[in-house]
């Protein structure tokens, strides 16, 4: 289960950003939407967060205050954003975690570094890409938080970097030399990446068995390379095959 914590004073989700698929219930059985958090009975009290200890991933606002029953929001207490960051997620580490408010600049998120942990997203681009991350997570079970980070296309975007990577890896080598795996050494992991956004698991482990069998030319390898990133940005995934 998906926990968005977002105090949504005003009705905002739907003033400013047109969203209405929560209320209307459209991913019920994979989100939990709470506007309040009441306030710990002590400073260092987390037992009234433990419910979020089982969550899948939290999406939190982080300027929503703590609530007290009886007197509403209280204003500049934030100490349960505060907990679920650092001690519930611990920014990623236990639960993955989406931390979004307009108050922030640019997106902060490293997929390499810490793929469980965006700490920065304006609210705006956060609810603009919301649907998208909730269908994948319903219809695959994974939390992919690349798709709020950097969109539905992100794919297409991390191909061409990765590409790009790869190629300049090679610039200074005979387009006649036979490349084998161990050549690979230095971009491996952005190499893997690049596959595995490219083609199925089981596909991948036969390309890079295939490679380390049968060395192929430097020119051939980047032609594939280039071949699959030109599927991507024409058709937005790859539709070609390793082997032409």
């Amino acid at each position: 289960m998906i926990y968005l914590i977002d105090d949504n004073q005003n009705n905002q989700r739907l003033s400013n950003y047109n969203i209405t698929f929560i209320e209307e219930g459209a991913f019920d059985e994979y989100l939990i939407s709470i506007d309040k958090l009441e306030i710990g009975s002590s400073f260092s009290s987390t037992s009234h967060l433990d419910f979020l200890k089982n969550a899948d991933c939290i999406l939190l606002h982080t300027t929503t205050e703590d609530f007290l029953p009886g007197k509403g929001f209280i204003p500049g207490s934030k100490t349960n954003v505060l907990k679920i960051k650092e001690i519930i997620s611990q920014e990623g580490e236990l639960i993955p975690i989406v931390l979004f408010s307009n108050s922030m600049g640019e997106t902060e998120y490293n997929s390499d570094k810490n793929p469980n942990y965006i700490s920065s997203i304006k609210k705006n681009l956060f609810y603009e890409r919301l649907f998208d991350f909730l269908e994948n997570y319903k219809n695959s079970g994974i939390v992919d938080l690349r798709i709020i980070a950097w969109g539905s296309n992100f794919a297409c975007k991390e191909v061409s970097r990765l590409a790009i990577e790869i190629l300049s890896a090679f610039e200074s080598k005979d387009n006649s030399d036979r490349l084998k795996l161990s050549d690979l050494s230095p971009i491996i992991k952005s190499f893997k990446t690049f596959l595995e956004l490219s083609f199925s698991n089981s596909k991948v482990n036969e390309i890079l068995n295939d490679i380390e069998d049968n060395p192929i030319r430097i020119k051939e390898f980047k032609d594939k390379i280039k071949h699959i990133t030109e599927c991507y940005a024409k058709y937005g995934k790859n539709t070609c095959n390793w082997k032409q």
